[in-house]
Protein backbone atom coordinates (compact mmCIF):
# COMPACT_ATOMS: atom_id res chain seq x y z
CA UNK A 1 0.00 0.00 0.00
CA UNK A 2 1.21 3.47 -0.84
CA UNK A 3 1.76 6.12 1.53
CA UNK A 4 -0.86 9.21 1.10
CA UNK A 5 0.91 11.65 0.07
CA UNK A 6 1.44 15.02 2.59
CA UNK A 7 -0.32 18.45 1.88
CA UNK A 8 2.32 20.86 1.19
CA UNK A 9 2.19 24.15 3.38
CA UNK A 10 1.59 26.17 0.43
CA UNK A 11 -1.57 24.52 -0.70
CA UNK A 12 -2.88 26.39 2.26
CA UNK A 13 -1.90 29.88 1.28
CA UNK A 14 -2.85 29.17 -2.68
CA UNK A 15 -6.57 31.53 -1.85
CA UNK A 16 -5.27 33.80 -0.07
CA UNK A 17 -2.22 33.75 -3.16
CA UNK A 18 -4.98 34.54 -5.55
CA UNK A 19 -6.73 37.32 -4.15
CA UNK A 20 -3.12 38.72 -3.45
CA UNK A 21 -3.61 39.14 0.46
CA UNK A 22 -0.48 37.30 1.34
CA UNK A 23 2.54 38.67 3.06
CA UNK A 24 5.60 39.55 0.42
CA UNK A 25 7.99 36.75 1.99
CA UNK A 26 4.76 34.01 1.85
CA UNK A 27 3.94 35.39 -1.85
CA UNK A 28 7.63 34.29 -2.76
CA UNK A 29 7.34 31.30 -0.75
CA UNK A 30 4.20 29.88 -2.31
CA UNK A 31 5.79 31.47 -6.29
CA UNK A 32 8.40 29.23 -5.85
CA UNK A 33 6.89 26.27 -4.54
CA UNK A 34 4.59 25.75 -7.93
CA UNK A 35 7.67 26.17 -10.29
CA UNK A 36 8.23 22.84 -9.58
CA UNK A 37 5.11 21.14 -7.80
CA UNK A 38 2.36 19.78 -10.39
CA UNK A 39 -0.45 19.07 -7.63
CA UNK A 40 -0.35 22.64 -6.29
CA UNK A 41 -0.52 24.04 -9.96
CA UNK A 42 -3.99 21.68 -10.43
CA UNK A 43 -4.90 23.41 -6.71
CA UNK A 44 -4.37 26.82 -7.98
CA UNK A 45 -6.54 26.23 -11.04
CA UNK A 46 -9.06 24.62 -9.24
CA UNK A 47 -9.25 27.39 -6.84
CA UNK A 48 -8.64 30.40 -9.44
CA UNK A 49 -11.49 28.81 -11.32
CA UNK A 50 -14.01 28.58 -8.12
CA UNK A 51 -13.35 32.12 -7.10
CA UNK A 52 -14.06 33.12 -10.80
CA UNK A 53 -17.35 31.19 -10.59
CA UNK A 54 -18.40 32.77 -7.47
CA UNK A 55 -17.88 36.23 -8.71
CA UNK A 56 -19.76 35.76 -11.69
CA UNK A 57 -22.75 34.50 -9.61
CA UNK A 58 -22.77 37.79 -7.40
CA UNK A 59 -22.68 39.67 -10.08
CA UNK A 60 -25.55 37.69 -11.98
CA UNK A 61 -27.68 38.13 -8.88
CA UNK A 62 -30.63 40.53 -9.23
CA UNK A 63 -30.97 43.28 -7.10
CA UNK A 64 -34.36 44.81 -5.69
CA UNK A 65 -36.75 46.08 -8.15
CA UNK A 66 -37.73 50.15 -8.31
CA UNK A 67 -40.96 49.72 -7.69
CA UNK A 68 -40.47 47.86 -4.31
CA UNK A 69 -37.92 50.44 -3.32
CA UNK A 70 -40.59 53.19 -4.21
CA UNK A 71 -43.27 51.16 -1.77
CA UNK A 72 -40.56 50.96 0.76
CA UNK A 73 -39.73 54.48 1.09
CA UNK A 74 -43.80 54.98 0.77
CA UNK A 75 -43.99 53.05 3.92
CA UNK A 76 -41.46 54.86 5.80
CA UNK A 77 -43.02 58.21 5.07
CA UNK A 78 -46.33 56.97 6.44
CA UNK A 79 -44.71 56.45 9.80
CA UNK A 80 -43.17 59.41 10.22
CA UNK A 81 -46.30 60.93 9.74
CA UNK A 82 -48.11 58.48 11.76
CA UNK A 83 -45.19 59.25 14.98
CA UNK A 84 -45.65 62.99 14.03
CA UNK A 85 -49.64 62.79 15.29
CA UNK A 86 -49.09 60.99 17.82
CA UNK A 87 -46.78 63.60 19.77
CA UNK A 88 -49.49 65.80 21.98
CA UNK A 89 -49.88 69.26 20.96
CA UNK A 90 -50.07 72.09 24.10
CA UNK A 91 -53.03 73.09 24.95
CA UNK A 92 -54.03 76.53 25.26
CA UNK A 93 -55.33 77.84 28.21
CA UNK A 94 -59.39 78.92 28.44
CA UNK A 95 -59.95 82.38 28.63
CA UNK A 96 -61.32 81.82 32.34
CA UNK A 97 -57.68 80.76 33.02
CA UNK A 98 -56.40 83.85 31.60
CA UNK A 99 -58.84 86.22 33.35
CA UNK A 100 -58.32 84.31 36.42
CA UNK A 101 -54.24 84.97 36.11
CA UNK A 102 -54.85 88.57 35.30
CA UNK A 103 -56.93 89.32 38.54
CA UNK A 104 -54.36 87.18 40.92
CA UNK A 105 -51.62 89.11 39.21
CA UNK A 106 -53.52 92.37 40.85
CA UNK A 107 -53.43 91.10 44.32
CA UNK A 108 -49.53 89.82 44.37
CA UNK A 109 -47.82 92.14 47.15
CA UNK A 110 -45.74 93.29 44.96
CA UNK A 111 -44.71 96.44 46.53
CA UNK A 112 -43.11 95.00 49.61
CA UNK A 113 -39.36 95.34 48.56
CA UNK A 114 -39.84 99.03 47.90
CA UNK A 115 -41.41 100.08 50.56
CA UNK A 116 -39.10 98.47 52.48
CA UNK A 117 -36.61 100.28 50.65
CA UNK A 118 -38.60 103.72 50.90
CA UNK A 119 -38.32 103.48 54.84
CA UNK A 120 -34.50 102.64 55.35
CA UNK A 121 -34.20 106.01 52.97
CA UNK A 122 -36.20 107.96 55.82
CA UNK A 123 -34.88 106.49 58.78
CA UNK A 124 -31.09 107.58 57.22
CA UNK A 125 -31.87 110.80 56.49
CA UNK A 126 -33.87 111.34 60.01
CA UNK A 127 -30.56 110.05 61.84
CA UNK A 128 -28.75 112.71 59.75
CA UNK A 129 -31.21 115.01 59.84
CA UNK A 130 -31.17 114.64 64.07
CA UNK A 131 -27.26 114.63 64.38
CA UNK A 132 -26.79 117.94 62.32
CA UNK A 133 -28.80 120.27 64.76
CA UNK A 134 -28.11 121.80 67.36
CA UNK A 135 -30.81 120.11 69.55
CA UNK A 136 -29.57 116.53 68.55
CA UNK A 137 -27.57 115.01 71.14
CA UNK A 138 -24.49 114.12 68.60
CA UNK A 139 -23.93 118.26 67.88
CA UNK A 140 -20.37 118.92 66.49
CA UNK A 141 -18.65 121.61 66.23
CA UNK A 142 -17.96 123.01 62.65
CA UNK A 143 -14.27 122.48 61.24
CA UNK A 144 -12.15 120.79 59.52
CA UNK A 145 -12.93 117.70 58.07
CA UNK A 146 -10.30 115.85 59.47
CA UNK A 147 -11.42 116.28 63.43
CA UNK A 148 -14.93 114.13 62.27
CA UNK A 149 -13.35 111.74 60.54
CA UNK A 150 -10.64 108.99 61.75
CA UNK A 151 -8.72 109.95 64.27
CA UNK A 152 -5.15 110.38 62.78
CA UNK A 153 -1.73 108.47 64.29
CA UNK A 154 0.66 111.50 65.37
CA UNK A 155 3.67 111.86 63.07
CA UNK A 156 6.33 109.72 63.48
CA UNK A 157 10.26 109.98 62.87
CA UNK A 158 11.73 108.66 59.56
CA UNK A 159 12.59 105.82 57.99
CA UNK A 160 15.81 104.46 57.91
CA UNK A 161 16.47 102.07 54.56
CA UNK A 162 19.17 99.78 53.85
CA UNK A 163 19.94 96.74 51.18
CA UNK A 164 21.52 93.45 52.91
CA UNK A 165 22.51 90.52 51.40
CA UNK A 166 22.11 87.47 54.06
CA UNK A 167 24.26 84.83 54.27
CA UNK A 168 23.71 81.69 52.16
CA UNK A 169 24.03 79.62 54.68
CA UNK A 170 21.46 81.70 57.14
CA UNK A 171 17.96 79.91 58.20
CA UNK A 172 14.96 81.64 57.70
CA UNK A 173 14.13 81.19 61.55
CA UNK A 174 17.07 83.37 62.50
CA UNK A 175 16.73 86.00 60.09
CA UNK A 176 13.26 86.57 61.59
CA UNK A 177 14.13 86.46 65.38
CA UNK A 178 16.80 89.14 64.53
CA UNK A 179 14.68 91.25 62.81
CA UNK A 180 12.11 91.43 65.31
CA UNK A 181 14.56 91.99 67.83
CA UNK A 182 16.02 94.92 66.26
CA UNK A 183 12.14 95.68 64.97
CA UNK A 184 13.04 95.97 61.28
CA UNK A 185 11.24 94.81 58.81
CA UNK A 186 11.66 93.30 54.78
CA UNK A 187 9.95 95.88 52.57
CA UNK A 188 11.07 94.63 48.91
CA UNK A 189 13.41 91.96 47.42
CA UNK A 190 14.65 89.71 46.98
CA UNK A 191 16.33 91.68 43.76
CA UNK A 192 18.53 90.38 41.16
CA UNK A 193 21.49 90.29 42.75
CA UNK A 194 19.82 88.19 45.73
CA UNK A 195 19.62 91.19 48.02
CA UNK A 196 16.14 92.60 50.24
CA UNK A 197 15.63 95.92 51.62
CA UNK A 198 15.22 96.54 55.11
CA UNK A 199 13.21 100.04 56.70
CA UNK A 200 13.04 100.60 60.30
CA UNK A 201 11.90 103.51 62.06
CA UNK A 202 14.12 105.93 63.60
CA UNK A 203 14.13 106.21 67.09
CA UNK A 204 15.89 108.74 69.54
CA UNK A 205 19.57 108.94 68.46
CA UNK A 206 19.49 105.95 65.87
CA UNK A 207 21.44 107.09 62.73
CA UNK A 208 21.71 105.27 59.67
CA UNK A 209 25.59 104.60 60.15
CA UNK A 210 24.82 103.46 63.80
CA UNK A 211 21.95 101.20 61.77
CA UNK A 212 24.41 99.74 59.10
CA UNK A 213 26.45 99.06 61.96
CA UNK A 214 24.56 96.77 64.08
CA UNK A 215 23.58 95.08 60.68
CA UNK A 216 27.49 94.35 59.83
CA UNK A 217 28.14 92.49 63.72
CA UNK A 218 25.55 90.12 62.56
CA UNK A 219 28.36 87.79 60.50
CA UNK A 220 26.58 84.97 61.02
CA UNK A 221 23.62 86.35 59.26
CA UNK A 222 24.37 89.13 57.06
CA UNK A 223 26.80 89.10 54.74
CA UNK A 224 26.85 92.50 53.14
CA UNK A 225 24.68 95.56 54.26
CA UNK A 226 24.68 99.45 52.25
CA UNK A 227 22.33 102.24 52.43
CA UNK A 228 19.83 102.21 49.77
CA UNK A 229 20.44 105.12 46.81
CA UNK A 230 17.51 107.40 46.99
Amino acid sequence: MEPEESIHTEAMLLPNYVNRTLPTEEEQQVATHLKTCVTCQQELQEVTAMQAAIKNSIAQRPGPSPAAFSTLMRRIEQEKQVQTQRIPQPIAPSWWETVESAFRSLFEVQWVPALASVLIVGQTFLLLSLMGTPGGQHHQETGPIIERGIPQAPPQGSVLKVRVGFQAHAQEQHIREFLQTIQARIIDGPSADGTYTLAIAQQGTMTLNTFLAELRQQTNLVQRAAPLNP
